[in-house]
């Protein structure tokens, strides 16, 4: 009798399970996609703040999309960690790809799948849609290039960069969590079913035996009417089944309802909340219960809320969920308490704090970052405000001659010897301080809590000898130290970035002072900065307004008492302060670079004045210029065609040009100075060598240069009268001279006893104020018109005069 019956339930059951199993496959897909879109919300978010912190010139653009770019990179999810995001811009051109770096930089507008689809044509077109576009395409399999499957990709726009972030899941990842979900399922049907057919077994066994028993039989088919009951709820229960852990909770705080994903999510089955409704208060971590609480009653409105909290699982593990709860009501708006439903965003919030992480402290050493470093600056600014007798520091550290030991040993190594100094730093700080890794190899201290400013100058102490160290890192050993630039507290009303930069100011004059020193800020260091950023700033604009000009100094022969060239030397009359000297703004243009254009400057004009002297004045072809050049004119590759297309501009033989170059210029790359030299030689021109005894050339390299003169410094000159050691350097430079059949030159001659000791030394070529000083182009030229004449005359006059102060002439 039952049978029919039996049969119509087991198609029924089938039927809704297969009715059921789509919508179940549909619903997890659902869920990986919104997982999807979630992580990809998160990394929006951290660009977005990377885009404001731009936005704020707290960094630049660029290096807000580099760190953006390496955020993305370094991003993984998913199982074992391999899923991963990839960025392209519009065109469609692949900006990054974890797993395929072979197309970093190509435009994939042709680039199509194994089903000919246009993928990434697709991504750009899917992107400009919204925010839930998905592509479905081919692609390898994670980081196996082998390996092709199907995957379902999520992209997003980042309008601020003209970015596609994209990301996605592979659809045999969802095939096996949807068969999992389906056989899992399928066991609950099964075992369902198991039960109904043993119960009605037992039913038709039990009808068979005996007419007296249709009580009994009565009694079972009703027992079996409350099983078809209870399976009919369990149906309910799996049709309801979701991939978040739903919960209702009545007015009376018991349980009425408990999704099976409350084992998946807390480890605990639902019948556990069923007996124990207060567990899922207990489940919440002491320091979120009060949030708790409160959510509680916020949420139980029409409207609802949401809160981010973190439970213990009952196997000790902490998780977030994030919850969304609402009051319900039956018929007539009676009120049946509270529906919750709990999400697992462990994944999301870890990587959250990662992004957190990488945004706010260096990748290379892990230390924090400038931004982590000024907000905590700021902090200890504030707190000094609000508190008498508190005291900090703030320690800019740079390493000394790092740059030799990154260009000599690698990057690798270099990056091996940052990483080794910022475990120093960090083993030699208290645990309130504060090390950060700046840039470079600069990195910045703050002390935090001192007792008094003394005590920040024991712990640099000890940081500096730290430093000394040597460094045993791969077989090799390296010594490096640093230099410190310190502010102490009170600092006044200044911002926290103003504090950093007046610690840099510090730290550069520790580093001009010797190196491994240190300096505490004043405020004459900050005056003094400014002043010369404002040169700097008046050597752009007197460049531009031709507050330049050039003056020449003759250079005279003894022998014949005549002038027989001219150094030609730059000279700023500034608009307010008048002549300023060259000691003062030739090292600043040196070290901003402003001396490579006055340098061309000056030459064009030292050679157009030598044109107008040949062509309006008779007797001056044997008269050469002398030119200087910096370092960074004479490394320019193409120093040879300039000089010469100036010679040719004003028709001026090569022979006539005489460039001066420092020995350390020489010196410093000796194999690319001597293919200058020689470019520039076999066009005509001739060297000279300023400055000669104060740098490190060998003879070896000295002879292999094709220079004509070395020229003495005047440092030599000024003190060889009362110093030895000086007297000996030039007689030797003079000697060396002639040795290698090189002209040599005197410079700053100011007295008669520097002529008399150079005549001894058979010194014969001298320039300086004892003869001329430095004069216009137009004081020059009658210079020159006259030089045969009374010019010469007094030139015989002034060196007649100085051979009688000779000691040799005084004792006969």
């Amino acid at each position: 009798m039952l049978l029919p019956s039996v049969i119509m339930l087991l198609l029924i059951a089938g039927s809704i399970f297969l009715y059921l199993l789509p919508s179940m496959e549909t619903a997890l897909l659902e869920a990986e996609k919104e997982k999807v879109v979630e992580i990809t919300d998160t990394l929006i978010d951290t660009l977005t703040h990377l885009e404001d912190m731009a936005a704020r010139d707290e960094i630049s653009r660029d290096y807000a999309k580099r760190l953006g770019a390496e955020i993305v990179r370094t991003t993984r999810y998913g199982p074992e960690s391999k899923d991963y995001f990839w960025i392209t811009d519009l065109t469609p051109r692949m900006i990054m790809h974890p797993y395929r770096p072979d197309l970093d930089g190509l435009d994939l507008t042709d680039y199509r799948d194994q089903d000919g689809k246009r993928v990434f044509m697709e991504f750009t077109r899917a992107a400009r849609k919204g925010r839930d576009a998905f592509v479905e395409y081919h692609w390898q399999w994670q980081d196996q290039p082998d390996r092709v499957a199907r995957k379902l990709s999520h992209v997003r726009l980042f309008e601020p960069w003209g970015w596609i972030i994209g990301t996605g899941l592979y659809m045999d990842d969802v095939r096996t969590e949807i068969n999992e979900y389906r056989d899992g399922v399928a066991l609950i049907f099964l075992a369902v079913l198991l039960v109904i057919t043993l119960l009605s077994l037992y039913i038709i066994r039990q009808s068979g035996i005996t007419e007296k028993k249709k009580a009994q039989i009565q009694g079972q088919r009703e027992k079996l009417v409350r099983v078809l009951q209870e399976s009919e709820e369990r149906y309910r229960t799996i049709a309801d089944f979701g991939y978040d852990w739903e919960l209702w909770i009545g007015t009376d705080n018991a349980v009425h309802y408990c999704s099976p994903a409350s084992q998946r999510i807390t480890g605990y089955p639902p019948e556990r909340f069923f007996e124990a409704p207060s567990l899922v208060r207990e489940i919440v971590i002491e320091d979120d219960r009060d949030a708790w609480d409160a959510y509680l009653v916020e949420a139980n409105s029409d409207r609802g809320d949401t809160l981010d909290f973190r439970i213990l699982t009952a196997d000790g593990n902490t998780r977030w969920l994030g919850a969304v709860g609402r009051a319900v009501a039956g018929i007539g708006g009676k009120p049946l308490g509270m529906r919750l439903s709990f999400r697992d965003i462990t994944e999301r919030k870890n990587m959250e704090e990662q992004l957190r992480h990488q945004a706010l402290h260096d990748p290379l050493t892990n230390l924090a970052n400038r931004t982590l470093c000024l907000d905590r600056l700021a902090q200890a600014m504030r707190r000094a405000k609000r508190r008498e007798n508190y005291f900090f520091a703030v320690v800019f550290v740079d390493l000394d001659r790092f740059k030799i030991i990154n260009d000599s040993l690698g990057h690798t190594f270099g990056d091996m010897v940052l990483t080794e100094t910022a475990l120093r730093l960090a083993g030699e700080m208290r645990g309130l301080d504060t090390v950060s890794r700046f840039g470079g190899d600069e990195f910045v201290l703050l002390l935090d809590e001192l007792s008094s400013p003394a005590e920040a100058i024991r712990i640099i102490k000890r940081v500096r000898s730290r430093l000394s160290e040597p460094f045993r890192l791969n077989g090799n050993e390296v010594q490096t130290s640093a230099s410190f630039g310190i502010v102490l507290s009170p600092v006044g009303d200044r911002k926290a970035a103003d504090v950093l930069q007046h610690a840099n100011i510090a730290m550069h004059y520790a580093k001009e002072a010797g190196r491994n020193r240190f300096k505490v800020f004043t405020e004459r260091m900050l005056e003094t900065a400014v002043d010369q950023m404002t040169l700097e700033n008046d050597m752009r604009r007197g460049l531009a307004d031709d507050e330049f000009h050039v003056v020449y100094q003759p250079i005279m022969d003894l022998d014949g008492s005549d002038v027989i060239g001219f150094e030609a030397l730059a000279r700023w009359e500034h608009s307010e302060r008048g002549a300023v000297p060259p000691a003062e703004f030739i090292p600043k243009a040196e070290e901003s670079g402003l001396i490579v254009q006055l340098g061309e400057r000056v030459l064009q004009q030292a050679l157009r004045t030598l044109a107008g002297w040949r062509n309006e004045t008779e007797g001056v072809d044997d008269i050469f210029m002398s030119v200087n050049l910096s370092s960074k004119q004479f490394a320019r590759i193409e120093l040879d065609s300039i000089v010469v297309s100036l010679l040719a501009k004003y028709g001026l033989p090569p022979s006539c040009l005489r460039l001066e170059i420092t020995e350390s210029s020489l010196m410093g790359n000796p194999e690319s100075s001597l293919r200058i030299l020689n470019r520039l030689r076999d066009a005509g021109v001739r060297f000279s060598i300023d400055d000669f005894g104060t740098g490190y050339s060998s003879l070896s390299q000295l002879q292999q240069l094709p220079v004509d003169t070395l020229k003495v410094d005047r440092t030599f000159i000024a003190r060889m009268k009362n110093d030895p050691e000086d007297m000996e350097i030039v007689k030797a430079v003079i000697a060396l001279g002639r040795s290698l059949d090189l002209d040599v030159i005197a410079e700053g001659v100011e007295s008669p006893e520097q002529i008399c000791l150079l005549l001894d030394l058979n010194c014969n070529r001298v320039q300086g104020f004892y003869f001329h000083e430095p004069m216009s182009a137009a004081k020059a030229r009658e210079l020159l018109k006259r030089r045969s004449g009374d010019t010469a005359d007094r030139t015989r006059e002034k060196l007649q005069a100085a051979r009688l102060t000779c000691p040799s002439k005084k004792n006969g």
